[in-house]
């Protein structure tokens, strides 16, 4: 009997070198399975059905090697160079685009790996890095109890799980020991060059490229990137072009010093936390900690165990919430380390793994309705954080009426400052309260005229969260974004500016900072760069941009929909730049599973689209020579279902 792949028999037409029919002979020895495929069984189409067993046909002729040879379309080869070579070319093939990334953190390794898996094909990547080493914020942010106030389990990539993180909250050393890893298991430090910094970027909409300006810088671990800062620069301007510019520099390394006078006159050390020296000796010293935002906080629980005294000049109220997702934690939420034993099923076990790192996931995700006002979570959250910090407080209670807040949970970033209080309560810790004058050459002095005299001050005062680029990024006539954000740093989706063709940002206005892991967000926006770009590839589009007026009405539904939130209560808040009545521009209006939705909505009816073959005629050049690649060969997985 003769057993047909794919589809019944078929009588009578001899072309068919395309259908999706072969007949195979079944041995003797059973009925059930099929003997493998031979290609001396292979005929050019369907036999008639074999009455018995011994009818077996005769073998035809083998096929041809390739069951198509394509021709370019000639009507084409005097109308358009680029429309006839179009045409020699299987359907749907990406032609190369150069890409040039700044920054290497883990925005800039997500899409690396993307192109690393052959996700995004013929790409060759450029990433711009002007630290002496990868990690980003995590290279960079090496002060005293640096660490990661997400559970670790759901700060990695999720094509690069991680069984053996050592706690419930990893510490910056672990974490970029993780991205080292990561970039070398998956060989991407091919795409990375660093210590080179990008001063300037514009858009030659006549060649339809970018313009990228950079320099070389000395070496120095942190090279500052600040508009009009050159320290560190060194040699001449290096140009480079390339089809898509992409930001992925982060805003978390834009420092942002207290605004008091006398810095410079201080005789002792003084360091933001940002920049810091590990080096720096804190024993039996006297330390100032300024701020109490989630740095400061990490920095004092870390530096009141080792100096001889701390003081913590604090002007603002927050919270100091539990642990996330708290109930995972080892032993009850008491320890936070995990044990070998524990790391050991893990790794044995992925899926138990994984569906740990769900679990701590889904604890947070439901966490998002703390976020808006009046909701029961936001009553009750605020509840039990003000009853449980009292009783932590209980030795210092003037400390619970200053530092317990009025406004809501949540209006300041939630920090859980494992072991904060208890440093504030400690005989060797003052907190200072109110406003400060100035710095003086031994010290600090407060606005009430008192004066404190140290040996090392630390000014934990957080960054500047403006979004506005740290160069000039000039885009279609001649606007740049540096000018436009500083009046409205109005984004689509996150990641795509106005007025800005072929460009990207990470991070950039109404990403879901307040809220869960960024990497987790950082990923589900390679994906979105990732499709936009095939398209580029695979239609014959120069270009793209933004039109006119769609990121200006996202921002508009972006703040009504944050009205509703605790976000925009009054507090100076980090997420508002500092201020208190500052426009809501670094957050998205939903929760992240709404955006994680949001972002697999392309939508590219929401962009004008450039051809690279302008001609009406040639508007469907871009269907190549009307073949699919996998047509060419006769082989066993050809399937055009």
């Amino acid at each position: 009997m003769a057993i047909l792949v794919q589809g019944a028999p078929i009588q009578g037409s001899e072309d068919r070198l395309n259908t999706k029919v072969a007949a195979i002979v079944v041995s003797p020895m059973t009925d059930q399975e099929p003997a493998a495929p031979n290609r001396s069984t292979r005929v050019e189409h369907a036999q008639a059905p074999i009455k018995s067993q011994n009818e077996i046909p005769a073998v035809g002729p083998a096929p041809p090697a390739k069951l198509v040879e394509p021709t370019p379309t000639e009507a084409y080869r005097e109308k358009s160079v680029i429309a006839y070579e179009l045409s020699k070319l299987p359907f749907k093939t990406p032609r190369q685009l150069k890409v040039i990334m700044v920054g290497a953190g883990v925005s800039a390794l997500s899409f690396a790996h993307d192109v690393k898996v052959g996700r995004l094909q013929n790409i060759e990547l450029q990433i711009l890095e002007k630290n002496a080493g990868l990690g980003g914020t995590w290279f960079e942010n090496r002060y005293p109890g640096c660490a990661c106030d997400i559970p670790s389990h759901n700060y990695l990539f999720s094509w690069a799980p991680n069984p053996d993180w050592s706690s419930y909250y990893v510490t910056a050393p672990e974490i970029l020991k993780y991205l080292e890893d990561t970039t070398d298991k998956f060989d991407l430090r091919k795409y990375i060059t660093l210590c080179r910094k990008v001063v300037g970027a514009r858009w030659l909409a006549e060649r339809q490229k970018w313009q990228i300006i950079s320099r070389q810088t000395d070496g120095r671990r942190n090279a500052v990137s600040s508009f009009g800062i050159s320290d560190g620069e060194v040699g001449e301007e290096i140009v480079d072009e390339c089809d898509i510019f992409i930001n992925a520099s982060g805003f978390f390394n834009h420092w942002r010093w207290p605004a008091l006078p006398g810095r410079e006159s201080f005789k002792g050390t003084i360091v933001h936390s940002a920049n810091y020296d590990p080096s720096i000796d804190l024993r039996n010293k006297r330390v100032a900690v300024i701020g109490n935002g989630s740095s400061g906080i990490q920095v004092t629980t870390a530096v009141q165990k080792v100096a001889s005294h701390v003081s913590v000049f604090v002007r603002n109220p927050t919270y100091i919430t539990a642990n996330f997702g708290s109930k995972y934690i080892p032993d009850g939420g008491k320890d936070l380390l995990f044990s070998q034993e524990q790391k050991d099923l893990w790794r044995k076990d992925p899926q138990e793994y994984l569906r740990f790192r769900k679990a701590v996931e889904k604890e947070l995700n439901i966490r998002f309705g703390t976020y808006i006002r009046g909701t029961p979570q936001q009553r009750y959250a605020r509840e039990t954080t003000v009853q449980d910090m009292r009783q932590r407080l209980a030795s210092k209670p003037e400390l619970a009426e200053l530092l317990i807040p009025d406004f809501a949970l949540g209006c300041r970033r939630p920090t859980p400052g494992t072991g904060y209080l208890e440093a504030l309560c400690s005989p060797n810790c003052e907190v200072v309260w109110g406003e400060l004058r100035q710095f003086t050459e031994t010290g600090i002095e407060s606005a009430n005229g008192t004066k404190r005299d140290f040996d090392v001050i630390i000014c934990a005062t957080g960054f500047d969260i403006s979004f506005v680029p740290r160069w000039s990024i000039i885009g279609s006539d001649n606007i740049d974004l540096r000018s436009s954000w500083a009046k409205n740093p109005a984004c689509y989706m996150s990641c795509v500016a106005p007025d800005i063709p072929n460009y990207f940002t990470y991070l950039g206005p109404g990403s879901p900072v307040g809220a869960g892991s960024l990497i987790t967000a950082i990923e589900r926006v390679t994906l979105y760069i990732s499709d936009i770009l095939r398209k580029l590839q695979t239609e014959n589009y120069s270009s793209f941009q933004l039109k006119a007026g769609k990121a200006e009405a996202y921002r508009e539904h972006m703040h009504a929909w944050l009205e509703k939130t605790v976000w925009k209560d009054n507090c100076s808040s980090a997420l508002k730049n500092g201020r208190r009545d500052a426009p809501l521009d670094a957050l998205y209006p939903g929760s992240r599973a709404h955006l994680f939705e949001l972002l697999k909505t392309r939508r590219y009816e929401d962009f004008d689209w450039v051809s690279r073959c302008p001609e009406s005629e040639l508007a469907f050049a871009w269907l190549n020579n009307g073949f699919l690649e996998h047509e060419y060969e006769y082989n066993d997985d050809f399937d055009d279902s």
